[in-house]
């Protein structure tokens, strides 16, 4: 057998949606910045990107993470974040999966009760701490990045009906609508609807924020993510999230950075003030625990700190081949939501 590429890696899942953390095989990346690093990836290793996170190895919910050597000096490692999207400046769920693969797999060292871990994404540094028992990672708490919200009541149409969008940030842009709105509840059954309507109203909002001027200072170009924001299903929850995108379908957990921008939504919306928790629920009824802890600026706009702590669980340990007569050669991605 012949193999141009061997890929050692070690998959989990955080409250459903899974991580694919690298841990051997994947060649060394030029720069001295982690921006540098993220530019020779996507120009020189993009045929590895399918390779981790394509069909037929992977599929559209995947997230790969590439641990790195520290290249800030306030972090114990730093971290590049790939799915079909591309390149993640920061994801809430690869983050928790990456701390808990780390640490259960002795690469990072665990103290019990807590070990604190800072990791460099494309965001900015990141503050996690996995509360650690019995050599087990029970859970991990990150600190994301300042959160907010650049547009409010921004109003588009699709098939006829008008649908109220929020503009917000949580590590990543999200256009937030109420669920209410589509008439159908997040569950199981409504997802395939729910992510193709999400991809028209994505499709509105972004040739909106294109043909539009004047918006608020810090306005993105573009959306790629969309994020319904619903009522709580299960006892002790507050809400319930379902993040979608054309590459990823949708999220089965209830998205730490999409958690990040429903928290800095309802503080914009007077909903929740510092020193309040939200428990975000997701479409499989798995858990995410928010916080807000502190309030800051952001373009001048109120923003938050918050905390995100979900668990995660490691599911196999792999290796990636990629055989030299393989027709589909390192893999391909398939859009999750028509168009």
């Amino acid at each position: 057998m012949t193999f141009a590429h061997r890929v050692r890696v070690v998959d989990s899942h955080t409250a459903g949606e899974p991580t694919r953390v690298v841990v051997g095989g994947f060649p060394e990346l030029a720069g001295g910045t982690l921006a540098e690093q993220e530019a020779d990836l996507l120009a020189n290793h993009a045929d590895l990107v399918r390779l981790l996170v394509g069909e037929p190895r992977g599929h559209a919910p995947w997230h790969a993470v590439l641990p790195l050597a520290p290249l800030h000096a306030g972090a114990d490692l730093s971290v590049l974040i790939v799915s079909a999207l591309g390149s993640l400046t920061m994801c809430g769920h690869a983050l928790i999966g990456t701390v808990t693969t780390l640490l259960e797999t002795e690469r990072i060292p665990a103290r019990e009760p807590v070990t604190g871990v800072v990791v460099e994404t494309l965001s900015g540094l990141v503050r996690a701490e996995a509360r650690v028992d019995g050599g087990k990672v029970r859970s991990v708490t990150f600190r994301g990045v300042p959160s907010w919200v650049a547009v409010t009541g921004l109003e588009v149409e699709v098939g006829g009906q008008a649908f109220e969008v929020d503009i917000g940030f949580g590590g990543i842009w999200f256009a937030l609508v109420r669920v209410e709105q589509t008439g159908v509840p997040i569950a199981v059954e409504s997802v395939p609807g729910l992510v193709a309507l999400s991809h028209r109203i994505r499709l509105e909002v972004n040739r909106t924020l294109r043909e539009r001027s004047g918006w608020p200072p810090g306005t993105p170009e573009r959306v790629d993510q969309l994020l319904y924001v619903g009522p709580p299903t299960s006892a002790g929850a507050h809400g319930q999230n379902l993040a979608t995108s054309t590459g990823l379908g949708f999220d089965r957990s209830p998205c730490g950075t999409g958690c990040c921008a429903r928290m800095a939504w309802h503080f914009e919306r007077g909903e929740m003030a510092v020193g309040d928790t939200f428990v975000h629920e997701s479409v499989l009824n798995t858990i995410f625990t928010g916080t807000i802890k502190a309030e800051t600026e952001v373009d001048g706009h109120r923003a938050i700190i918050p905390t995100i702590t979900g668990s995660a669980y490691l599911t196999g340990f792999n290796e990636l081949v990629l055989d030299t007569d393989d027709p589909l050669g390192p893999g391909l991605f398939l859009p999750a939501a028509g168009g």
